[in-house]
């Protein structure tokens, strides 16, 4: 096959990609798949993008589906979403359950409200569960939490405590919105932000519709600018934008877009996912479609490096990478929100803790460098 015609069937199968994301989520019948698919590769990607289960409820539609073992294996992945989705809803009863009890004021953010914009909740992949906590009470919802058969994984670090439960809960207690690593902009926009939400009951709490629009757009544009993000976080966008943004108050959205220097993103989003999810737009790909669907849900390192290093010489990109700011510090080690002087110590345990626990990604950083020359 030439290199032409190779990259000919490499678009067919990323354009088709998105035909039947889109086919799943608006419930059409999908386009039958011309010789040049490659399932097995549609698949792989789908996986890259944790929305194997999302494609599979076109895929079963199709005439001509993957050949048996693939098909199968797809529809297993449908099947373990479902599942994981119940375990994650029964755990999230029970955890509210005890934040009321013990009167903690909690907040569910990201996934969750989310999935309830899906055509049936399990359609989306949910990775954690994410609770907003006062700062205050982070301690006292650890305990808990240890008390329910979750191991603390990394705690006191960052701007979330993470505790995981064998074989796939995660549960992270958030004492803020969005880490330093944001941004001073949007993680000053965000400090507080408990205040700005609504008592729902008990000690829920729950932000309004028009900042949950702006905070998910938030949420992307952080992304998309750090390692990049993909196909899943550009669908939840769409059905965003057609779900709640006609009944929201616009005039507030967009005050708080020139704020946050959102409304050129919002118009950017707005319009690739109109592209692909309304108009089924793919017969060409630009330079930033390409780049939303190599990121993966999680983004690339290469991406992460790449824009990190924008800007900056090599002198500064490397004391910036092994020397973050004071401020950086204090919200990655809230030790010294009181204990200012032990920085050079947090720093020294920074350097050891990435060089153990993060080696791939300090490889995979090196490598880009290298490249760059």
């Amino acid at each position: 096959m030439s290199e032409s015609s190779a990259q000919q069937k490499k678009l067919y199968n990323l354009g088709y990609l998105i035909k039947l994301t889109a086919a799943a989520i608006k419930g059409t019948q999908p386009p039958e798949p011309t010789d040049d698919a490659d399932f097995e590769k549609l698949f792989k990607i789908c996986k890259f993008h944790d929305i194997a289960n999302t494609v599979f409820y076109a895929v079963e539609k199709l005439k001509t589906k993957p050949e048996e073992q693939l098909y199968n294996k797809w529809r297993d992945e449908r099947n373990m979403v479902v599942h994981r989705y119940m375990i994650q809803t029964m755990e999230s009863t029970a955890l509210k359950k005890a934040f009321n009890e013990n009167g903690i004021d909690f907040m569910p953010v990201k996934g969750f409200p989310v999935c309830a914009l899906y055509p049936k909740p399990d359609y989306r992949y949910m990775g954690d569960l994410d609770y907003l906590l006062r700062e205050k009470d982070l301690k006292k919802a650890g305990e808990i939490v240890k008390g329910m058969g979750y191991i603390p994984d990394e705690v006191d670090m960052f701007h979330h405590d993470e505790y995981k439960k064998p074989p796939f809960m995660v549960v992270e207690l958030h004492h803020s919105m969005l880490s330093a690593s944001s941004g001073k902009l949007f993680y000053n926009y965000y400090k507080g932000f408990f205040d700005k939400s609504k008592n729902v009951g008990g000690h829920e709490y729950k932000m309004s519709d028009e900042d949950f629009y702006i905070f998910q757009l938030v949420h992307l544009k952080k992304h998309y600018d750090e390692s990049g993000t993909g196909i899943r976080s550009f669908l939840d966008m769409y059905l965003i934008n057609k779900k709640f943004l006609p009944n929201l108050d616009k005039d507030y959205i967009q005050a708080e877009f020139e704020k946050l220097n959102l409304t050129q993103f919002s118009d950017f989003v707005k319009r690739i996912t109109a592209k692909w999810f309304e108009n089924e737009d793919v017969e060409s790909l630009s330079e930033d479609e390409m780049y939303i669907i190599t990121s993966g849900i999680y983004g690339l390192d290469r991406h992460r490096f790449e824009n990190y290093k924008k800007g900056k010489t090599r002198g500064e990109y490397i004391k910036d990478r092994l020397f973050p700011s004071s401020n950086w510090m204090r919200e990655t080690y809230p030790v010294l929100k009181k204990h200012g002087w032990v920085l050079p110590f947090t720093y020294i345990h920074r350097l050891f803790f990435r060089s153990i626990k993060r080696r791939q990604k300090i490889k995979n950083e090196i490598k880009v460098n290298r490249k760059q020359g």
